[in-house]
């Protein structure tokens, strides 16, 4: 997976629009960068817009609703009435476009969110809102906690992934660089050791009765 751009629009801390691009300079000729800045200036929240866009979810709460949004007072900017997360990716040479959106009735409530995800040639998937984070996960080939874990790791999850038991740290490195072929491959060799050399053992035992 290649994140090729995201946009948002009263995220957090964050009022108005923006747009990052990781396709077009400075970023596209920066082999690594660093996201900087004071407390409270956004950037735990340019995280939030990237797994709102895919998953419907954030580090900072458990889920995303109207309900929670409104108890905990988050996601939204204050005193906004409408927000929005959108993110474009690559896998496999293929370019999807998934977005999360919220807003308020006259009298001030929140609607439910909205999910749309956008295939390669601009038209959405035939899918429900509620579909939409799990055809996000078959396309990265990533779950939502593995994301979390391996590919955007918020504050505090570098720890918890440095702590994580060495066979989940190899099936998310594995789900990452995309080796586990060899994973595979290997098993398939053990097996076909084991065959031929119970075939060999079965022979031997012919050859001695004989």
């Amino acid at each position: 997976m290649k994140i090729i751009s995201i946009r948002f629009k009263n995220i957090n801390s964050l009022k108005g629009e923006h747009q990052i691009r990781f396709d077009k300079y400075p970023l596209q000729d920066s082999g690594i960068f660093a996201i900087t800045g004071p407390t409270g200036s956004g950037k735990s929240t340019l995280l939030d817009v990237i797994t709102l866009a895919l998953f419907n979810q954030i580090p900072r709460l458990p889920k995303v609703s109207k309900t929670e949004i409104t108890k905990s007072g988050s996601v939204v900017t204050h005193n906004c009435k409408e927000a929005f997360a959108q993110i474009t990716y690559r896998v496999k040479n293929n370019e999807y476009t998934s977005v999360w959106s919220i807003s308020q009735t006259k009298k001030g409530a929140f609607k439910d969110y909205e999910m749309t995800l956008f295939k390669p040639d601009g038209i959405p998937f035939d899918l429900k809102k509620s579909e939409i984070p799990a055809q996000n996960e078959a396309l990265i080939g990533l779950k939502y906690q593995q994301f979390i874990k391996a590919i955007l790791l918020s504050q505090g999850e570098f720890a918890r992934f440095l702590k994580a038991k060495k066979n989940e740290r190899g099936k998310l490195l594995e789900d990452i660089t995309g080796t586990d072929i060899y994973r595979h491959l290997g098993e398939l060799c053990h097996q076909t050791y084991k065959k031929f050399l119970q075939e060999l053992e079965q022979k031997r035992q012919e050859w001695e009765a004989i």
